[in-house]
């Protein structure tokens, strides 16, 4: 298969899908946050428990996209995936951060995906897009 058609067969994913993809990660990982303080809290103080749920909720959500072929548990959920916009490869780690710390941004990052290239501002400083999950891709 050519370039041109590896391009031409690759959709881009719906907004719509993206943020419920981004929705349900959010929820993954506090409900991760949650169950690690409270069974961490059984073998440490309370307080380095907190800080541990916490951390591991938050690594979740940034480097969640680097997961087996760029999905994370809500783009699984929906049959997307993320991958680098030149080589057409799964989101890396480092990817994966780059493009979810910009998540404070918040209204301001997902505004771009409504113009030009329809990334996010975290796509476009990971160099990463969000497609529909092809089976003869994976």
């Amino acid at each position: 298969m050519s370039s041109q058609q590896i391009e031409s067969s690759i959709k881009l994913a719906h907004p719509g899908k993206r943020f419920q993809g981004q929705f349900i990660d959010g929820l993954v990982s506090y409900l991760l946050g949650i169950i690690v303080f409270y069974v961490s809290d059984f073998f440490i103080s309370r307080e380095p428990a907190v800080y541990f749920g916490f951390a591991v909720g938050f690594l979740y959500f940034l480097l969640s996209d680097a997961l087996p072929n760029g999905q994370s548990v809500g783009k699984r959920l929906l049959n997307i995936r993320v991958i680098h916009k030149e080589t057409k490869l799964p989101c890396s780690l480092f990817q994966s951060f780059l493009r979810n710390a910009t998540f404070p941004l918040g209204i301001l990052d997902w505004a771009l995906i409504f113009f030009g290239a329809h990334r996010r501002l975290g796509d476009v400083i990971a160099s990463t897009i969000v497609v529909k999950n092809d089976s003869k891709s994976t």
